[in-house]
């Protein structure tokens, strides 16, 4: 029998393989880095010459979804940005300042009578000694121009000012009566609009004197509270516009004084707003403009507010 070995067809059954750099065949393991050593791969398989071309591999087709199958689908709902809320523009702080309204609670008007019977027995008791004050003592009563001539000065009507001085915007006046005017001699020589006795004795005020104060809100309002005690209520005067308010206490029965500009950090409603005067302190409630929650009770400066946020 001859042996046609020779003539024999050797190939490979296998298809061909390229990964990783390394050429080969399915059916053998050998693996080469070279095309043309690949292409000279000795069949690993031996059989007859056909003239027929294999039939490729069929590919798989993707599976059509039919009508009468449910078909999942991934609802997706845009989320759309939130309408950026409209910048309302600040107040000026120079808008008018209107007086806030004040109440006098229980606890202080107990101490202010106490206060002044406590007063009249100093004063008779400093009138009985008619060397007590020198002969050109001015009165210290506020607008009061009278001097101290004798005994017969005491019993001489003062006319004075109960309030404090205001000097906002170029014009002058008094709390108690605001009669405001341009010229600062006239503001000088304007009449007093309270009656009462003369006060030869100076007053020991003592100003700057450190205060603590303290502030909470809700969701409408702000209170402020000053512990400055006894403070007396017709010399007491807080006013206030959008965005600012101002403070003038005189407490412990008028020897001490407080002053201060608060520069609110949002707007509030001046005729909203009071003040009530307790015994111990005195309460500032502000009407919040807008019902939501103040980071601080002042606006920062400029510099302190951009350290801050960086």
């Amino acid at each position: 029998m001859q042996d046609n070995s020779e003539n024999a067809c050797r190939y490979h059954p296998g298809g061909p393989i390229f990964h990783d750099a390394l050429k080969g065949w399915s059916c053998c393991k050998k693996r080469v880095s070279d095309f043309t050593e690949f292409l000279n791969l000795k069949g690993c398989t031996v059989g007859w010459h056909s003239n027929v071309k294999p039939k490729e591999p069929e590919k798989k087709e993707k599976k059509a979804l039919s009508k009468q199958e449910p078909q999942f689908q991934l609802e997706i709902t845009p989320e759309h940005r939130k309408p950026v809320a409209k910048l309302i523009e600040r107040p000026s702080d120079d808008e008018e300042l209107v007086e806030l309204k004040k109440t006098v609670g229980a606890s202080l008007k107990t101490q202010l009578e106490k206060l002044n019977l406590n007063d009249a027995a100093t004063s008779v008791s400093a009138n009985a000694s008619d060397g007590s004050v020198a002969i050109g003592s001015c009165c210290h009563n506020k607008g009061c121009k009278a001097s101290y001539e004798g005994p017969q000065s005491n019993e001489e009507t003062c006319i004075y000012h109960s309030g404090t001085p205001v000097f906002h915007e170029g014009m002058k006046y008094w709390t108690c009566c605001q009669r405001k005017t341009s010229d600062f001699d006239a503001f000088l020589n304007q009449e007093g609009c309270e009656r009462g006795n003369h006060n030869w004795q100076k007053p020991k005020l003592t100003e700057g004197k450190k205060v603590r104060v303290d502030w909470h809100q809700t969701s409408s309002g702000v209170c402020v509270s000053i512990f400055a005690k006894v403070a007396i209520p017709e010399q007491t005067i807080v006013s206030a516009n959008q965005v600012k308010c101002e403070v003038c206490i005189m407490y412990e029965g008028g020897d001490s004084s407080y002053k201060k500009t608060f520069t609110l950090r949002q707007a509030i409603k001046p005729s909203l707003s009071h003040v009530k005067l307790l015994g111990t302190k005195v309460e500032i409630n502000l009407k919040k403009a807008e019902a939501f929650s103040w980071p601080t009770l002042e606006l920062p400066e400029p510099s302190e507010e951009s350290s801050n946020q960086s």
